[in-house]
């Protein structure tokens, strides 16, 4: 019988693989699977399991780094996590990846690692209903709104208890509805601030009701961007917990 690995599996194999056991990309990853880290182009050439194994081999002979995931956002053939990696100094940073998967194996895979580790607990599972999708995809684009400077729509999208994590640092921040309209009003005022929109497909877990997805930023002076990366909770229809990584250079799919 063919054994498919679920999501969560997967998440903890994924760091598996790159703390102790390289060969492991056989059963994670498809063929053709590409990769994209938003620090550097050094993914950009390997390309299915057998390159993988060669890259993380040579990786792990240079650098001594564990991998712990936290937060998984399972969306079947897609799925997101929230994960910690602990450096051979004794640094821990966190990060989040995006996976997309064909015939049971990843495909594309979308790499960000912020400034600094989230110190905040992880969300606690509760009984609470699943959410209808359509809710959650709405609520994102609302998100993507206030992003781009809709401050005021703060208060019907999270909630009053809500928390923003910001990879670049504690100045992006944000503990409720008005801290989160105060920094999207300083946002808006800075020198070209950048248009932000969702690349491709959200991830949506209406089980856990959770949501990741990815997002081009572009200035809109000169029209050069990077991609980020959101991962949020929802709870009665509105977003209590945010984890925002904005990446160093543009998507290359």
């Amino acid at each position: 019988m063919l054994f498919t690995m679920d999501n969560e599996k997967r998440m903890i194999t994924w760091c598996r693989m790159w703390n102790e056991d390289p060969s492991l990309a056989y059963g994670l990853m498809s063929d053709d699977c590409v990769q994209w880290s938003d620090h550097g182009a050094s993914l950009d050439t390997v390309v299915g399991p057998h390159e993988q194994e060669q890259f993380v081999t040579g990786y792990r002979a240079r650098h001594v780094n564990v991998f712990s995931p936290r937060v998984l956002v399972d969306a079947s053939d897609r799925f997101a996590y929230l994960w910690d990696v602990r450096k051979a100094d004794g640094q821990v940073l966190t990060g989040i990846d995006v996976n997309i998967l064909t015939d049971d194996r990843i495909r594309e895979n979308w790499t960000f690692v912020a400034e600094r580790r989230c110190e905040q607990s992880d969300p606690e599972p509760d009984a609470a209903p699943r959410t209808d999708p359509a809710t959650i995809e709405d609520l994102c684009h609302h998100w993507v709104q206030l992003r781009n400077g809709r401050a005021e729509l703060a208060t019907d999208v999270v909630t009053d208890d809500f928390d923003l994590f910001s990879g670049a640092g504690p100045g992006g921040d944000a503990h409720g509805p008005s801290e989160l309209a105060d920094l999207i009003e300083r946002q808006a005022k800075t020198n070209d601030p950048p248009a932000i929109r969702i690349h491709r497909q959200p991830v949506v877990d209406p089980a856990r009701r959770y949501v990741a997805f990815l997002w081009t930023a572009e200035t809109r002076a000169d029209g050069t961007s990077v991609g980020g990366v959101d991962l949020l909770t929802v709870r009665s229809g509105r977003f209590a917990r945010a984890w925002s990584l904005t990446g160093t250079r543009p998507f290359r799919y």
